[in-house]
């Protein structure tokens, strides 16, 4: 049995097993294509860090090939993982641990029910990019909080402090934390307020920091969305998020939010694990998200355009 396995071996999923592998752990790199598969076994998994170049090699694989791990560490978008997760399903033992550090919320508890297996949550804030196939490059530093998903349950939270000390043995700055539901809340608050606008607008945060009319309605977007935690018994600070939000907005002027890239690439984006859970939820406490509700729709609408307009009739 392998340590770990990292489904979706993207940018921030290749980073995380390449430190795991670095410390001697058994990793297995899965992802739907053979390009990273192929490209580690061709030269390893390449990490441009802090401290200079880093080659290690662990296995990598396809979904079907997937080998059994204790923990099964997840960082597909949240829209692929149910596929994802039940392709490998057959290979994984009864006991295996499923970790979801992915954005969005509500993944935890579908991970719960459709797996049978304990489910770990957390939130990173990891940053990495990927470079190619097998090639990461992260710079800076970073933290994660990772606990369970039931923080009463004991076979959970030991489960969890031991992924921790294995991450910060790797070097990966890591806490544990056994209420870490309200630390994915906060995150997710944050991503419900700049993600959509950003998309949107085609405006990294910087934009939205100079476009005071957007910058007021990301906050007016971030109350609905904290209104809504709390009502869900997550206590999420209200001061601290609105401070992330004009902070991240001022000094990370180009970042490129997902959400951003993904409508650009044409892709699917994560709409329904944020500002479309938000609408969900609030429904469940009669609370009102008219905001929200709007920049769902409007997310939903521009993913689908551009084959939409492909149906037009000539003219």
């Amino acid at each position: 049995m392998n340590d770990v396995m990292i489904l979706g071996a993207g940018a921030v999923g290749c980073l995380v097993g390449g430190h795991l592998a670095a410390q001697g752990y058994k990793v297995e790199l899965v992802n739907r294509s053979t390009a990273t598969a192929d490209a580690i076994a061709e030269r390893g998994l390449v990490m441009e860090l802090d401290s200079g170049k880093q080659r290690v090699y662990p296995s990598a694989a396809k979904l079907e090939n997937a080998k059994d791990a204790r923990y099964v560490m997840l960082f597909t978008k949240t829209y692929q993982t149910e596929a994802a997760l039940n392709a490998v399903l057959p290979s994984l033992s009864d006991d295996s641990v499923i970790v979801t550090l992915q954005n969005g919320l509500g993944n935890a508890e579908r991970l719960a029910q459709f797996s049978g297996r304990p489910v770990l949550q957390g939130v990173t804030l990891i940053p990495s990019t990927l470079v190619a196939p097998g090639h990461v490059r992260s710079h800076g530093a970073h933290i994660s909080w990772v606990g369970p998903l039931d923080p009463d349950n004991e076979g959970q939270q030991l489960a969890a402090q031991e992924l921790v000390r294995m991450l910060n043995l790797s070097g990966l700055e890591t806490q544990y934390e056994a209420e870490v539901r309200t630390r994915v809340w906060h995150k997710a608050c944050f991503n419900v307020a700049m993600n959509a606008i950003c998309a949107l607008g085609d405006a990294p945060p910087g934009l939205v920091y100079d476009t005071p009319a957007l910058m007021s309605q990301a906050h007016a977007l971030a109350d609905e969305a904290i209104a809504v935690a709390h009502a869900e018994g997550a206590l999420v600070d209200a001061e601290a998020l609105h401070n992330m939000i004009d902070f991240a907005a001022r000094e990370h002027r180009f970042h490129q939010p997902s959400m951003l890239q993904d409508i650009r690439a044409g892709r699917e984006t994560e709409i329904d694990s944020l500002n479309g859970y938000i609408v969900e939820a609030a429904l469940r406490h009669s609370l009102s998200v008219p905001r929200n509700e709007l920049v769902y729709g409007l997310i939903l609408a521009r993913q689908s355009a551009n084959s939409f307009w492909t149906q037009a009739p000539n003219s």
